[in-house]
């Protein structure tokens, strides 16, 4: 990290650069959705309900835990690629806001479930939902966000130094993901994004130890000067 104080902590972005992917992955392998169609989705749902709120609340926390990752290691980036950092934190961040959209989805998709409503009539308000003027532009900034905001940040990443095959990951996870949207192909996206974030939080782990030196020998040169100007 810089010099200057971090709103984010290098201790809790690479906490958060684990647990966050980690979350996700366990949300997918939970998940009782296979992804084929809305129907069958919610057929699933019917049928396995508690299964789907847990899944569903152990990914509302990867939500939740990715802004202070992306904050962080945009943190860590931005004195080496200022524009590419920030632009890729905003954009990481709107792209978690439009996923809490998702997510109020999959509540309405469980009350529909819990109401008995029509299973058609369900699966097309679910269809549409993204369609309207309200569901569309969280779809947007779901999608887009996460494409501008990941890229962003895999470009400031490397140019400051971090490894470069976990920065490949990230960039190209959002199109792999959005490439692969059955259940199979979406554990398999993330537990991609789960090694390039582990990847990259192993690296701030081994920067903080010469960096924690390096600031140790300012400290003890600082008291030295402040000795020795006593002494004169």
């Amino acid at each position: 990290m810089s010099d200057q104080p971090a709103l984010i902590g290098r201790r809790a972005t690479v906490l958060c650069l684990v647990l966050a992917p980690l979350c996700e992955v366990v949300e997918a392998l939970l998940s009782p959705l296979r992804g084929t169609s809305t129907a069958a989705d919610l057929r699933g749902i019917d049928a396995h309900q508690g299964l789907f709120v847990i899944s569903v609340l152990v990914g509302l926390v990867a939500t939740l835990l990715y802004v202070p990752a992306f904050l962080g290691l945009a943190t860590r980036c931005v004195g080496s690629a200022p524009v590419a950092a920030r632009v890729g934190a905003a954009f990481a961040v709107w792209s978690m806001l439009g996923f809490m959209g998702v997510r109020m989805a999959q509540a309405v998709e469980l009350q529909a479930v819990r109401d008995g409503l029509d299973r058609g009539d369900a699966a097309r308000l679910m269809d549409h939902l993204v369609t309207n003027p309200i569901g569309a532009p969280s779809l947007v900034l779901l999608l887009a966000g996460s494409a501008v905001g990941l890229v962003a940040l895999a470009v400031a990443g490397w140019r400051a130094g971090l490894p470069r095959p976990a920065l490949l990951v990230v960039a190209v996870f959002p199109f792999l993901d959005l490439a692969l949207p059955s259940q199979a192909g979406t554990i398999a996206s993330h537990v991609a994004l789960l090694v390039g974030l582990v990847w990259l939080a192993v690296a701030l782990v081994r920067e903080a130890g010469p960096a924690q030196r390096a600031e140790g020998g300012r400290v003890e040169r600082a008291i030295a000067r402040a000795g020795s100007a006593d002494l004169a």
